[in-house]
């Protein structure tokens, strides 16, 4: 069996966050990243028995959860 290989970064800076710094990346609670993970709605991997999120997978689903304007702004 051969060993799975790692995911390829897509950026230098991308980060690997734990619960509370991807919380805090959100701007959110812990206890919604818990929510957003048991609904399957973020991308996670598990380090050991714990949770860890990439940051460009965090900037992926605020990406998907932006809403646009229906109508542009008037210019004046």
């Amino acid at each position: 069996m051969t060993a799975a290989s790692p995911r390829p970064r897509s950026t230098a800076g991308d980060q690997l966050h734990d619960v509370h710094s991807a919380a805090d990346y959100l701007r959110c609670g812990p206890r919604l990243i818990y929510r957003l993970v048991a609904e399957r709605r973020v991308t996670f991997t598990y380090a050991g028995r714990s949770l860890r999120f990439w940051q460009t997978d965090l900037d992926a689903y605020l990406d998907a959860r932006t809403v646009e304007p229906l109508n542009p702004p008037l210019a004046r």
